[in-house]
């Protein structure tokens, strides 16, 4: 598929056919994510593919925990009703065929260091810095979702599961270097989604001459 039509194109997909994908489609996919540019080229990135079901309703239950959670304390009162309906869309990943668990890990420039040794906080240095692991890694999660679409496929750029990022990680023995930073189900899609609206472009673009 050519590129501009790809990313014209690629819809976040939500439900998908039980059809297993082919473990080398997967590989292709993966290894097109790895192509993305990041900071220093530490290519912080590691990307875990997840098939097997029970680890997957391990998952799904954590997360729905973790809401359950959250709800009950007193300051969620007045959002109890939202609270419960983010369980369907953090947690739908279960029935894709596929689930890519995105794991980032921290980078420290050397910008960073020395601003931790003159004492900055971490939220000062990520105010100065930010976030070029984050943006290294989205760029990659990016990249795999339109690979992934021109190869026929549908995926879901998935933060909101990371709200048990630490359930999930003793979930899949994920050691303590890596967070989780997204979850992206992977299939054939079984849904196709309108266009979802974009601001005009005069209100994102401007020119500084």
């Amino acid at each position: 598929m050519e590129l501009f039509a790809a990313i014209r194109t690629r819809r976040s997909i939500r439900r998908f056919k039980p059809d297993p994908l082919p473990e080398d489609d997967i590989v292709r996919i993966v290894q097109a994510a790895t192509q993305a540019p990041s900071a220093g080229n530490r290519q912080m990135w590691k990307f875990l593919v997840v098939t097997n079901r029970p680890m997957l309703e391990k998952m799904r239950d954590a997360i729905i925990r973790k809401l359950d959670d959250i709800a009950s304390c007193p300051e969620a009162e007045a959002f109890r009703e939202k609270l419960e309906a983010s369980k369907s869309y953090s947690t739908f990943f279960v029935n894709a065929p596929v689930t890519i668990v995105v794991l980032g890990e921290r980078y420290r420039s050397t910008l960073e260091e020395v601003l931790e040794k003159r004492g900055a906080k971490q939220w000062e240095i990520d105010e100065l810095r930010q976030r070029p692991d984050l943006q290294s890694i989205g760029g990659a999660i990016q990249t795999l979702c339109l690979a992934a679409h021109a190869m026929g496929y549908g995926t879901c750029w998935m933060s909101a599961p990371c709200v048990a990022g630490k359930e999930i990680k003793e979930i899949l023995g994920i050691g303590p270097e890596w967070e989780v930073v997204a979850l992206v189900p992977l299939g054939i899609p079984d849904e196709s989604p309108q266009t979802r609206p974009r601001k005009p472009l005069n209100e994102v673009l401007e020119f500084v001459r």
